[in-house]
């Protein structure tokens, strides 16, 4: 536990099945910083988690009514888990509870997750949509890598715009690196999804290397329905979907 001018940074980890114990440990944790008047920040580290036991469920949903009139003193809040049901959960208490911030990060993220949580960066998440210079004018390239946020669409949209505008950007290459979803504000975001549509009439060919079985299904859903050709590679085809796209027929 670290503390700084009236913050305190609280460092959680567990593997396996949760017991009453480690609940408690935690909550004294956390009750020695809110009687200070501190804001607590929270790094959770769940691995391999196996549920809980009846008494950790029983003392941990006793406590937590404690803390709802405390929810102010709460900063940055990062849970870290390769395992989805994990992250999900803490995107739906963090949806319904007011002033607390949760972000939800993979085990490759750990490091910037406790970097943000200790005030190091000011970012909750690195860039998650990147662009790659590759020396191919002709093929615009970006990769994904993380969990998708409004701001790194956004820019991704505008950097293919300017593409467009000097030329370039018709054929478009998509590198998966790892995929954690994306936030609930682009299905909503009017002006994004105006400048997507605009940007799709440009496109002649468009290749998706890498990512969850899901990403290829969809493409050869919705490749005849698009304009443009689209097509799935596999991870260790990147080079076969360059190739494709620089074919000039089907």
């Amino acid at each position: 536990m670290a503390e700084n001018q009236n913050e305190t940074v609280i460092e959680l980890a567990t593997d396996g099945r949760i017991e009453k114990a480690d609940v408690e440990t935690a909550m004294r944790q956390l009750d020695t910083a809110l009687e200070r008047g501190d804001t607590v920040h929270v790094f959770a580290e769940v691995r391999n988690f196996k549920g809980m036991s009846s008494e950790a469920w029983r003392s941990d949903l006793g406590n937590a009514f404690r803390y709802l009139a405390r929810l102010r003193q709460f900063g940055r809040i990062a849970i870290v888990s390769d395992q989805a049901c994990i992250r999900n959960a803490a995107r739906i208490e963090n949806a319904l509870l007011p002033y607390v911030r949760y972000q939800s990060y993979t085990h490759d993220r750990r490091e910037h997750a406790l970097a943000w949580v200790r005030g190091d960066v000011d970012c909750a998440h690195p860039e998650s949509l990147r662009v790659l210079e590759n020396g191919d004018s002709d093929i615009f390239t970006f990769e994904i890598d993380g969990r998708i946020t409004s701001a790194d669409a956004r820019n991704l949209a505008e950097r293919l715009s300017a593409a467009f505008s000097s030329g370039g950007g018709r054929r478009l290459l998509g590198i998966v690196r790892h995929y954690d979803g994306f936030e609930p504000s682009l299905l909503v975001d009017t002006r994004l999804l105006e400048l997507k549509i605009g940007l799709l009439r440009h496109i002649e060919r468009y290749a998706l290397v890498g990512g969850p079985d899901w990403i290829s299904r969809l493409t050869n859903l919705f490749d005849p329905l698009l304009k443009m050709e689209a097509r799935h590679f596999a991870a260790s085809d990147e080079e076969a979907a360059r190739a494709w796209l620089r074919r000039h027929g089907g």
